[in-house]
């Protein structure tokens, strides 16, 4: 149960599994993969503070309103450099990557939607059984994460330059809607 509900949750539209395709389809399953370990390391990062019986530091006022700002600027700038890139050519080498192992993880770590996964779907799943549901949620989310990289990476050879521009330009207006939903978050946070 634990495994599907990782699953599931892990291709639900969201920062990391946006990120996670649009590396695929631009620069391919290796880039992809690295960015994929910086997501997983995040992962680790709340999968250690449920084990340790952290989770409620993460749910305060505080946190959520840090969290918040920090996911507003890097989705902002992840967005600023996809609307930035031209896309007129695929020559791999001299393109700014928008993946990588530290935006993966820096997106995972300020991505509310995976805090409050960890944090509230997740949680209620913890019992004596813990380290043994901890592993079936990271096999779950890890599993969902690399075929969303290879379904990608399959139909990244039937893409041409035109249709990168539009999908690079289609993660930035999502990322900016994510922005929004944590902009409005955080207002209603402070009010």
């Amino acid at each position: 149960m634990i495994f599907l509900i990782a699953f599931i949750g892990a291709i639900t539209p969201g920062p990391d599994i946006l990120l996670i395709l649009q590396t695929t389809l631009r620069f391919g399953i290796k880039k992809a993969l690295i960015t994929l370990f910086g997501i997983a390391s995040g992962w680790i990062f709340y999968l250690a503070i449920l084990y340790f019986g952290f989770a409620h530091f993460f749910t305060s006022n505080f946190a959520q309103i840090i969290l918040s700002i920090f996911g507003i600027v890097y989705l902002l700038y992840l967005s600023f450099l996809l609307c930035k890139n031209k896309g007129n050519d695929l020559d791999f080498k001299n393109s700014k990557v928008v993946g990588g192992y530290k935006r993966g993880l820096l997106i995972n770590l300020s991505n509310p939607k995976a805090i409050l996964f960890f944090c509230v779907i997740v949680t209620p799943y913890m019992d004596k059984n813990m380290l043994f549901n901890l592993t079936f949620l990271f096999l779950g989310l890890f599993s969902a994460f690399l075929s969303v990289i290879f379904i990608a990476a399959y139909f990244r050879r039937f893409i041409t330059n035109k249709l990168f521009n539009v999908i690079d330009k289609i993660c930035a207006f999502i990322f900016l809607i994510f922005v929004a939903i944590l902009a409005i978050r955080l207002f209603v946070d402070l009010l």
